[in-house]
Order: C-alpha cells, then structure tokens, then sequence
C-alpha cells in the first residue's frame, strides 16, 4: 500500500493517525471569513506576485512558498497559521490555495493576493487532497469519497465508489468529469472516474498501475490525463509519468521517466502546462523534496527544499500560483 503521500511530517502523532482517516467534521460546512492576522498573530507577509510561486504547506500551519525557478533551496512564510494541523493536498484557483485541512476536517481557501480566509467543513470524513473545476466546484478526496461543494452552494454533496477504499489522488478534467487514484477491493489498483453529473464511477482502462501510486492531474491546455507510479517501489528512485489523450485508454498514452531520490508522488503543473511539479518522498517519511521537470518530456529541472531542515520532513501539501482551472 502506498502510504508516503500521505504521512505529515509536521506531527508525528497526526502523521500516525492520518493512515486512520475517520468520518469527523461538522454536519453543516459554515463559511467563516477572516484575515490570516486574525487567525494567528504570526506576520502575513505580502511577497510579489510578478512571478510564479510553488506554495507548500509548513508544520506550523502556515504556508511558505518558493520563486518557480529551476529548484530553491530556501521555503519562505507568505501567512500566519490557518487553523490546519495537518494537510496532505492543495490545489489553486488564480491566486487563491484551497488546503484540504485532515486536522480539523475542513477546507480552507486563502487569497494571497488579499489575506482573505475562508472555511468550510467537511461533514464526510477527512480531506486527503483536492482538485478545482473550471467553473470553481472543489472536490475534496476523503480516504473512501469525494466531497463536492459547488460554487454559493451551503451544503456539499457526495460521490461514493464501490471499487475504491483507499483513495490517494484526485484529479478534475474540462469537462467536469472526476478521476481518483487509489486501492480497492479485489486488488483493484487504479483510476476510476465520475463522469460529469454521476454519482457512480467506472475504472479507466488504462495501463495497470504498478508498485506505488503516485498522483493523478489534468493538463488544462490539452484535457491530457496524467498518472504517477513508482514501479520499482522506489527501490531505484525512479517514478514513471504516463500521460493519456482523450478518450484515456491505454492505446492513447505515453510514458516518461521521471528523475527522483525517493518515491514520486503528488503532482501538480504549473499556469502555462509548461513544468510538472511532483512530490518526492520516503515510503515512512514523507515529503523531502519537490522536483521540477519540463512538460511534457519530463526533462528533470531542479528541485526544491528547506535548507533550514536538510529538507526533511519540513513541508507536506503543495501547489503553484498563479494557476488555471482544472487542477
């Protein structure tokens, strides 16, 4: 079983009980609005955001963020704490981060741009990860289910599958149609998808994963499907990358390499589809490293770290702003 995406090195205590996710949360998701100032008396800083930014959870709770460059070796703060204790999965909508806060289950939004925060609550388990459509729906991936919480809505809805209880990764494409990554019943070991409006899923005839998962996303120029495994179980740090055209069967895919020193994991592109950004981790420790590579080629770039802590154990979820829709 894959469990390195989702261990948080901020706690070890939350890291322990994270493999055991629950169905906590509030019956009603009630939207509270602040500043990050008010949430917690650390400085908000207001860095430029005349460039690109990878945006990465930090263990106080805060968010820190790296210039997309070729790799960065210092995680600088950009918020004060956000009421989070542990997070695995975030995602973005231009220059807002919506976090899938595991402790307390809910989902945060914070605008860089503003400081303005938003909260709303996860009455079905404990978000995981999470993925924004193009006309802002949030899907929020609980170990078992997808919480869904359409634009103005109060109450999310929920998708459930039968094939899947063990989700690892969660991905939207165009035209709203959902894919999660994850374990199942039988053996089952791959994606399966949500078309638009369906509450039931299907698995994806796609090319059997193999060893770990790593993550699933979209390409939001080419609609392309992007899936990350790690074959040799990271016994020779090597991940693999396929990348599906429409209509995502296993003749319409082609397969990269991808440079790690552990496990690829989570992945996430940047606003132009030009860079993929993937987690890589230790099988029990969790995040150490996120690599860039050239997409779609997956030329190796540079990665990034916290020299602070030799880039152990220092950060966990990540994303890139600014960035568009699906992601």
């Amino acid at each position: 079983m894959h469990v390195f995406a989702r261990v948080l090195p901020a706690a070890s205590a939350i890291a322990g009980a994270f493999l055991l996710a629950g169905c906590g949360g509030s019956a009603n998701p009630a939207i509270v609005t602040s500043t990050a100032n008010e949430l917690s008396p650390a400085q908000t800083l207001h860095p430029s955001l005349s460039q690109p930014m990878l945006i990465a959870f930090q263990p106080n709770g805060s968010l820190g963020y790296w210039p997309i460059r070729h790799g960065g070796s210092k995680l600088r703060s950009i918020s004060g704490a956000l009421g989070v204790e542990a997070s695995s999965g975030m995602a973005a909508n231009g220059n807002v981060v919506i976090v899938a806060s595991y402790l307390p289950a809910k989902i945060v939004r914070y605008n860089v741009k503003t400081t303005a925060v938003t909260t709303m609550a996860d009455p079905y388990g404990n978000p995981e990860d999470v993925a924004v459509g193009k006309n802002g729906t949030i899907y929020a991936m609980n170990e078992t289910n997808v919480a869904v919480y359409k634009p103005k809505s109060k109450q999310p809805s929920q998708l459930t599958c039968a094939y899947v209880d063990q989700s690892e990764a969660i991905a939207v494409d165009n035209e709203g149609d959902v894919f999660v990554d994850g374990y199942g019943p039988g053996s089952f070991q791959g994606v399966v998808e949500y078309a638009k409006g369906s509450t039931k899923c299907a698995p994806l005839h796609l090319r059997p994963s193999q060893g770990y998962i790593g993550g699933v996303g979209v390409d939001p120029k080419t609609d392309d499907l992007i899936v990350i495994d790690d074959p040799d179980e990271c016994a020779g740090g090597e991940g693999r990358m396929i990348i599906y055209r429409k209509p995502y069967e296993r003749e319409h895919s082609i397969r990269h390499d991808l440079q790690t020193t552990y496990c690829a994991g989570a992945l996430r592109l940047d606003a132009g589809s030009k860079h993929i950004f993937y987690g890589d981790a230790t099988v029990s420790d969790g995040f150490r490293l996120v690599d860039q590579a050239q997409y779609p080629s997956g030329k190796y770039d540079g990665d990034y770290q916290n020299i602070a802590s030799s880039g152990y154990g220092n950060f966990s979820a990540f994303t890139t702003i600014p960035n568009t829709l699906p992601n």
